[in-house]
């Protein structure tokens, strides 16, 4: 281990909410973390549309702050391939559009000031294991770190689950997305705007968050278009008189998790463990909460004897999966029949919702989405159109 640095109880690889709130609540838990991010300023770039639910927030333990807090929406209007949008709402707020830079910022900040130590611009390259139970990183250019337990929260496409001997997510199904930020819109209002159809977003959707009273977080992801003549065509449909002020590239992770996100010295949480919700690529309060699972759990294993680590570990990928398994297993289903639809089985769904609006807007749940999917999936409505979905599936896998 020459040109090691000094050992660490916890190092955590990416600096985004996952390992932020692993950091911090490995710190809380009174272990020295290192917190490794590879760009020079913590936030960018920022990929994300940056709707986060209320529920979500809370169940992170984070107070909507005026740090990074945009607008409060109150629901989502859903545009079919053809015909009239539907929408669903609630009298209460539901959900809170972010400025996901400075909220990671918020994030880090927390987790220095609760001891953490940060260190940006550093590339982790290399997961290795070390004799006496240690285990720790190489850094392009630069030294190894070595600690008791290591955290990969470095997200989507990382290489450090497969050195621990781990599958990674199948990286295959990152959809290419892109996104506008969209000033001198017409007026917003404090609903999310959903669009869908062969002609907008083939096998996902586009979206537009609102940002301001006259700017709009527009974008969209698919793996069978060009994704800016997509969006260009989208803007110049429903926003013709605004200007683009940015553009932010990225990709949508739709895979679902691993099956195993722990080995010995390592964990893996966040998008690196695919935990994200398949249906929308959304992952704050998901890799979130389970960031903050593996930060409680790995400093738990770096204080205890060695040969009982690896219970502490078993333990947090139990809990993640207890919390969130069952609705990533049918938001998965959702996603595979969805990715294939017609636009007449797509319009026809939505016709189907249009019936149902009420028992929507009562059980519907952002960031817990099986029940409403399996409530659905009872009704005579969407029952009668499940041989059309099997038949867009089969003609899908076969085009």
């Amino acid at each position: 281990m020459e040109n090691a640095a000094d050992d660490y109880d916890i190092i955590v690889v990416g600096a985004g909410v996952a390992g932020c709130e692993a950091a911090l609540e490995a710190s809380r838990a009174g272990s020295r973390v290192l917190l490794l991010e590879e760009h020079p300023q913590v936030g960018m770039p920022s990929h994300c549309s940056g709707v986060v639910s209320l529920n979500g927030l809370t169940l992170l333990g984070i107070e909507p702050q005026t740090a990074f807090s945009q607008r409060m929406i109150h629901g989502a209007k859903f545009y079919p391939p053809k015909g009239e949008p539907i929408e669903v709402r609630k009298p209460e707020p539901v959900a809170i559009i972010i400025n996901r830079m400075k909220f990671d910022q918020y994030l880090a900040k927390q987790a220095v000031a609760a001891g953490v130590e940060l260190q940006a611009k550093t590339r982790v390259s290399k997961f290795e294991r070390y004799p006496e139970s240690k285990a720790g990183v190489t850094v392009q250019e630069g030294p190894k770190y070595v600690g008791k337990m290591v955290i990969d929260a470095s997200g989507a496409g990382s290489r450090l689950p497969k050195q621990a001997g781990l599958q990674t997510p199948d990286w295959s199904q990152l959809l290419p997305g892109l996104q506008y930020e969209l000033v001198d819109t017409k007026q917003q209002d404090d609903t999310v705007e959903l669009f869908f159809g062969s002609h907008r977003a083939p096998g996902f959707f586009a979206w537009s968050i609102p940002t301001g009273d006259h700017s709009a977080r527009v974008g969209l992801a698919s793996g069978k278009g060009n994704v800016k003549k997509l969006l260009d065509d989208l803007v110049t449909e429903f926003w013709p008189k605004s200007t683009i002020d940015a553009t932010k590239s990225g990709s949508v992770l739709v895979s679902g998790p691993i099956d195993k996100c722990w080995s010995d010295n390592f964990l893996v949480t966040g998008d690196a463990a695919g935990q994200v919700k398949q249906t929308t690529g959304g992952g704050i309060v998901i890799g979130g909460y389970s960031g903050l699972l593996a930060g409680r759990a790995a400093s738990k294993a770096a204080k205890g004897p060695q040969d009982e680590r690896w219970k502490f570990l078993m333990k947090y990928d139990n809990e993640w999966r207890k919390k969130f398994a069952s609705d990533l297993r049918r938001m998965g289903l959702a996603r595979r029949l969805f990715a294939g639809l017609s636009d007449e089985t797509l319009n026809r769904l939505f016709e189907a919702a249009a019936q149902n609006i009420p028992e929507i807007e009562k059980i519907a749940d952002m960031d817990f989405q099986g029940r409403i999917i399996s409530r659905l999936l009872r009704k005579r409505q969407f029952a009668a159109l499940l041989p059309r979905v099997a038949a867009d599936s089969i003609k899908a896998i076969f085009s």
